[in-house]
């Protein structure tokens, strides 16, 4: 019993001494319905990507382009390639007939493939994309492998995605915009298409490196950086292509970080908490407030509303949940904030 109670404290600790954003399933993943708006940027400058512990990521000096990415993620069986993937749950509509293939479990979120207007790449092994919950730290390394299909040629292809925790600070977006307690993950693959033509074998090998930046008041990525290198190579010999895409959340730009968060005026207490716990906040414009626990697998497991006052404070009963680690939620009208509880 010794040991238990020392595993306890060890972990109270842990998370009493960092309010790190964790990323869950419950909060994070995407499920049907969703859509996530992406307004495209420039820079004439050297992006910053440092990792680690207490960054200031500044990328005020972006500029917007006329670029706007759309993803609405819909049923399988509504897009036309859906034979191909039979083990998904959920396809991410990218527009002008372009889509990516996932599969939900209880724990994890995977790629099982994509398709385009000419081209059908469906895994046979899965890319495992997250693995919840993931905060600072986290680390995840899978191979993936399949067969790709385009016109009459066919082929294997097979790669490794490495996701990792990689850093955690502050961001600041073009249009003064703030945001605090931000998680940076960085998303690496690589990947190599064989297919045979009439003329040998040709290749595509792809080396990409996203730069995610999450914060606590959205599903998606507050801002996203990806860089791409693919060589294509034939009996003509290899060819290069080397992209840079910038991508900022327009939830973000059209609501501002004023109108998102609320940690300021938001506390939960006591931390450790047993048998009961409070939620205290400040609601000025009374509007409706609910409260939602999830376990550190992604599961929500309670839900409450709070009514709207315009000061809240109200006690919520922890009968039924098992010790451990759990995040709290509130949503007050169409902002949310989490925070990190634990149950003794």
């Amino acid at each position: 019993m010794k040991k238990i109670y020392l595993s306890i404290l060890a972990i109270t600790l842990a998370f009493t001494a960092s309010a790190q954003l964790t990323l869950t399933k419950a909060f994070n993943e995407p499920v049907l319905g969703n859509v996530n708006t992406k307004n495209g940027y420039d820079s004439t400058g050297i992006l910053p990507k440092s990792t680690g512990a207490g960054q200031n990521w500044n990328f005020s000096t972006l500029t917007t382009n006329t670029i706007v990415d759309v993803s609405t993620y819909t049923t399988v069986a509504s897009t036309p390639s859906a034979a191909s993937f039979p083990s998904a749950t959920i396809a991410e509509d990218q527009g002008s007939g372009n889509y990516n293939y996932h599969k939900s479990t209880a724990t994890q979120f995977e790629l099982v493939g994509f398709s385009d207007p000419s081209t059908i790449a469906s895994f046979t092994n899965s890319a495992i994309e997250a693995i919840w919950p993931m905060s600072f730290g986290y680390s995840n390394t899978d191979a993936f492998a399949g067969t790709v299909t385009s016109g009459t040629m066919s082929g294997p292809v097979n790669g490794t995605i490495v996701t990792s925790g990689s850093g955690t600070g502050t961001i600041t977006l073009p249009g003064s915009i703030t945001l605090t307690n931000i998680l940076q993950l960085k998303v690496s693959s690589n990947s190599v298409i064989y297919l045979p033509t009439s003329f040998g074998t040709a290749t595509i090998a792809t080396i990409s490196t996203d730069y995610q930046y999450y914060s606590g008041t959205q599903k998606f990525p507050v801002l996203d950086i990806s860089y791409q290198k693919q060589t294509v190579t034939t009996i003509l010999g290899p060819t290069v292509t080397l992209t840079a895409d910038i991508r900022i959340n327009n939830s973000v730009l059209t609501t501002g970080i004023n109108e998102l968060n609320f940690d300021n005026a938001y506390s939960v207490y006591p931390n450790p908490a047993s048998g009961i716990f409070n939620i205290a906040l400040t609601n000025a414009k009374a509007e409706d407030v609910s409260v939602e626990i999830v376990n550190q697998f992604g599961q929500s497991v309670k839900k409450e509303n709070l009514g709207n006052g315009s000061n809240i404070n109200s006690s919520i009963n922890t009968a039924g949940l098992t010790s451990g680690v759990y995040f709290v939620r509130t949503t007050m009208g169409n902002k949310s904030s989490v925070k990190k509880l634990i149950i003794e």
